[in-house]
């Protein structure tokens, strides 16, 4: 019995052997010759050739993983190119419903004064006057399909004002909850606060192809004034 077991491991470390130089790994191999893969290391960790065959394996692994990932991107890139052209397509065939609406073209034009051009993902609003952003915000829900819970807002205060009295100011004013409210940015310095009355109010929209739609309509107006 003795002799067929050390028969039996003769034959494994030799197949090991031979299936290591081929590049296969301690997993692969213990499983082909039906013994643990700790009794693989064992035999073959400090072999020389054993070693060039792990390097290889990690650098053909390296190699892999970014030639996938290169893939992956790829298909990601080709997916968000196709949104983008379809949002665009969906962009102009609203804008010709919409454009005879008045709170439509008043949140094109108010946008187009007051909003954020640079930032690709962020819708942002920014204006003191309270009723601005209330027109803005039900032009976002009724035109964009905005819901008024993913509607965040914050202030722009100074120290003269009171931060609390002036949340509740403009949530009441703009129909949001205080809840849907940024943490409110403060400027270290003077500041006349009869001319900002309550501070500065910001809405803000997380969304890039909102962002693309609305700067296409905005795009799409500014074509239709100069005609």
């Amino acid at each position: 019995m003795t002799n067929l077991r050390s028969k039996y491991k003769k034959e494994a470390y030799e197949q090991a052997i031979a299936f290591r130089k081929r590049g296969f790994t301690y997993t692969e191999i213990a499983k082909i010759c039906d013994v643990s893969r700790g009794t693989i290391s064992n035999w073959l960790a400090n072999e020389d050739f054993s070693k060039q065959v792990a390097k290889s394996n990690r650098e053909r692994t390296y190699k892999e993983n970014v030639a996938r990932i290169k893939l992956v991107n790829k298909a990601r890139n080709a997916e968000r190119s196709s949104q983008y052209k379809e949002i665009l397509r969906l962009a102009e065939t609203e804008y010709k419903h919409y454009v005879t609406s008045p709170l439509f073209v008043f949140g094109l034009t108010t946008y187009m004064f007051n909003g954020d051009q640079k930032n690709p993902h962020l819708i942002r609003l920014t204006n003191r006057d309270n009723d601005l952003h209330r027109l803005f915000i039900s032009f976002a829900i009724d035109f964009l399909g905005v819901e008024k819970a993913d509607i965040r807002f914050w202030l722009l205060l100074y120290p003269a004002h009171d931060e609390i009295k002036c949340l509740k100011h403009w949530s009441k004013k703009t129909g949001l909850s205080i809840a849907s409210f940024y943490r409110s940015q403060i400027v270290e310095k003077r500041s006349n606060k009869e001319t900002l009355h309550f501070g500065v109010g910001n809405t803000i929209i997380g969304s890039t192809l909102l962002k693309k739609k609305l700067s296409h309509w905005v795009a799409l107006l500014k074509k239709d004034l100069q005609k």
